[in-house]
């Protein structure tokens, strides 16, 4: 049983310590999403009434933002995570929490093969997968963000690839590439290389076929 963890990535999937799982809803979802990935920096309301109930009047906007405010801090109370209200700022800390997208970007950042792998398996689909609005603010910021994470999964393929064909390992190379192929097709993106191109390929010795 996972513990108190918020993941975003392939979907939305939030849960605190020993409570039910929140209903919030698609709005409170991406605010909450929103939120962290800024964590630990102030958004204003004004900027969130903007990104999610721009086509709203302001009266409405700024009264659904706060229904929505409401509802996440009530669920963060018993999450490990800090709702945080200063006069027109808000901000969200993830200190407590598991969080899939830094885990992913940490475990990416790593030199180590076996950490590149673990990225791969934390990387389960694209950032908030089959989720949208109807606000093109928000979408906008969703597709850049999809993108910078999805190409930090392609490039730690291609660094698994080019590892395990230097030592010539093509099953660590297959096993790592599972994992972003699976990702790839559940996003509908084409899949990424395969073990035959992780030095597994016919002719490896430089022998010529007769």
């Amino acid at each position: 049983m996972t513990g108190p963890h918020l993941y975003l990535l392939g979907g939305f999937d939030f849960a605190g310590v020993g409570a039910a799982v929140p209903a919030f809803s698609r709005k409170a979802r991406a605010m909450v999403a929103y939120l962290a990935l800024q964590s630990g920096h102030s958004q204003s309301r004004e900027k969130l009434a903007t990104l999610l109930w721009g086509i709203n009047s302001e009266t409405q906007a700024r009264m659904s933002l706060r229904q929505a405010v409401s509802a996440v801090r009530r669920a963060m109370q018993s999450s490990g995570g800090r709702f945080l209200t200063d006069g027109d700022n808000v901000a969200l800390h993830l200190d407590g929490l598991d969080f899939d997208v830094v885990r992913f970007e940490t475990l990416a950042a790593s030199p180590a093969p076996e950490d590149l792998e673990k990225a791969l398996v934390v990387y389960r689909g694209d950032l908030l997968d089959g989720f949208g609005l109807k606000e093109e603010p928000f979408e906008d910021w969703l597709r850049v963000e999809r993108e910078r994470l999805r190409a930090i999964a392609v490039a730690v393929l291609d660094r698994l690839v080019a590892h395990y064909s230097a030592t010539n390992d093509p099953a660590s190379c297959a096993r790592g590439n599972a994992p972003a192929r699976d990702g790839a097709a559940k996003g509908g993106r084409p899949p990424r290389p395969d073990a035959s191109l992780c030095g597994a390929g016919p002719d490896q010795s430089g022998a010529q076929a007769i």
